[in-house]
């Protein structure tokens, strides 16, 4: 069943929500009452409940405060229903930040009401659980932040083979099962009662494009990526290459997306649609069809399709990361600072009094700061840290128009990632070593080859070979083994099979091998452990 948690500092309104529907009827029960925020957020951390009703100001900590700290922990699930006694809309535009399903008035909550909330909750229950399931978010943190870096990844062709692309693909769980994709390259435009930066812009463009993916996905699986405040991305299932079986059908699906967004938040969407590709791993080249078409969707103020048969090259010549891409994946994998310093130091003398390269210039930073947040483990966080003074942070690199912005902005970048990554280099792969060994603990069942973990992770065999030997003191094969022996001494001790099914759970070719390393590494066989287990 549906586990619903209800959480009111008001006895009154939790009873009136326990008896106001039939709750069996939805296939719902309810596993726990909360009067607090506290005691809200300790109850969804131990009862794991699908849908949350929680009002919006309570004591201690506030139902917003409780779902947003949530979000971080969990990712999507549980699904917010928040509740208040107040109209004012600035609490529904902060409940849509915290990706909450719907916002209920009390005065105004009748049955009908609360049964249309809880329908809505459980279709994107359900079309949520069918991309990830719970306890996988648990231990994934925030999957949608990891499946953002994998598209930016592939529209900037970061990947350093096709098997990286497949590993990563199947380890996100990312479906790309239909016949063809596209990608559209979206805008933000207005509103006018919003200033052009701060907080407050942030808050909208990031409600924006979470309401884009709540709607779009609620029509048709897609997957949304943000490339910055005000664009992102949507890689769109069609049903093949050929425009004319599509074109009509994603227009109004994005025309109707633009229609809900603009009546939410008075702003106005335009985007440019690239062409559909049968090579989920060829989207790059939709995406750069989309960019090309950009400016017309820009000058046009709607959505505009990629003409066939125009060329992808940009009207400007854009920075040739060719040459520069491996030194600079190799730098920002193994953290070498001083070859970082020096490969940015060499961009900045190439744009400097160049304002005929601002295009390339803006390019070459956008390509740079793709790369860390994709590249570096925390990315995301060290790019935010290094422009926190900056009214949009990073982001402002979005909004300067001559080269001497874009060469302050790169002069920034350079020498706070130098000074972040110096200074934590030691914790910083103790952490990536840290994060390799929780996978291989989730994938004990598979054979787990140096190879296929390092494309997992987006670095070089031979780097990941050698930070794991120096970091866990042990090297990467003799850790899966002795990581696996443990797994099977521990199902044994559980009564979890016999001796050939424990090795097949472990993805051992053979029970023979499995019993050969056993004994290699405990000094007796697997049969004769278990009968130590049954002495004892």
């Amino acid at each position: 069943m549906i586990k619903l948690l209800i959480a009111d500092d008001e006895a009154l309104v939790c009873i009136g929500l326990q008896s106001m529907l039939k709750w069996e009827q939805y296939n719902i029960e309810i596993v726990g009452i909360a009067h607090n925020g506290a005691q809200e957020e300790e109850m969804i951390d131990t009862l794991r409940p699908d849908i949350v009703i929680s009002d919006i100001k309570m004591p201690i900590k506030s139902g917003l405060e409780v779902a947003a700290s949530i979000r971080q922990k969990y990712g999507r699930l549980p699904l917010f229903i928040m509740l208040t006694s107040y109209e004012e809309f600035q609490y529904a535009r902060v409940a849509i930040e915290v990706q909450a399903t719907d916002y209920l008035v009390k005065l105004e909550l009748t049955p009908e009401a609360l049964a249309e909330s809880i329908r809505k909750a459980i279709s994107f229950l359900e079309s949520y659980q069918t991309m990830e399931s719970y306890p996988k978010l648990v231990h994934r943190g925030n999957l949608q932040a990891q499946r953002d870096k994998f598209f930016i990844r592939l529209f900037n062709n970061l990947f350093e083979n096709k098997n990286q692309y497949l590993l990563q693909k199947e380890d996100l769980a990312i479906d790309f099962s239909e016949p063809a994709y596209l990608v559209c390259t979206c805008r933000i435009l207005g509103p006018d009662t919003v200033p052009p930066r701060g907080d407050k812009l942030v808050a909208l463009c990031s409600s924006t494009v979470q309401l884009a993916k709540d709607t779009l996905a609620s029509i048709n699986p897609c997957y949304v990526t943000s490339l910055d405040l005000r664009n992102f991305a949507v890689a769109l299932p069609v049903p093949g290459v050929n425009p004319s079986h599509w074109m009509s059908a994603i227009e109004k699906q994005l025309t109707d997306m633009a229609s809900v967004l603009h009546n939410y938040f008075n702003v106005t969407i335009i985007g440019a649609i690239g062409f559909a590709v049968e090579e989920p791993y060829l989207l790059r080249e939709s995406y750069l069809a989309a960019r090309k078409a950009l400016p017309v969707a820009v000058k046009e103020r709607s959505f505009v399709f990629f003409a066939e048969g125009e060329p992808l090259e940009q009207e400007h010549p854009l920075f040739d990361f060719s040459e520069s891409r491996s030194e600079i994946r190799r730098a920002f994998e193994e953290l070498d600072t001083l070859a970082l310093y020096t490969i940015i130091s060499k961009m900045i003398e190439i744009f400097e009094d160049r304002p005929d390269l601002l295009v390339s210039a803006t390019d070459a930073a956008c390509n740079i700061l793709y790369m860390a947040t994709s590249l570096l483990a925390d990315g995301e966080n060290i790019v935010e840290h290094i422009f926190e003074n900056e009214s949009e942070g990073y982001r402002a690199i979005y909004q300067m128009h001559t080269i001497e912005e874009i060469a302050g902005w790169l002069i920034q970048f350079r020498d706070g990632c130098s000074e972040i990554l110096s200074s934590q280099r030691q914790s910083y792969k103790e952490q990536i070593v840290k994060n390799v060994q929780e996978y291989i603990k989730r994938n004990l069942d598979t054979k787990l080859s140096l190879n296929q973990v390092a494309d997992v992770f987006n670095f070089s065999p031979n780097y990941l070979s050698h930070l794991f030997s120096k970091v866990a003191k042990v090297n990467y094969v003799e850790y899966i083994t002795e990581t696996k022996i443990t797994a099977a001494k521990e199902m044994m001790a559980r009564g979890e099979g016999r001796i050939y099914e424990i090795s097949q759970k472990l993805g051992y070719e053979s029970a023979f091998y499995f019993s050969k390393v056993f004994k290699k590494i405990t000094g007796i066989s697997p049969r004769e452990y278990m009968h130590q287990i049954e002495a004892g």
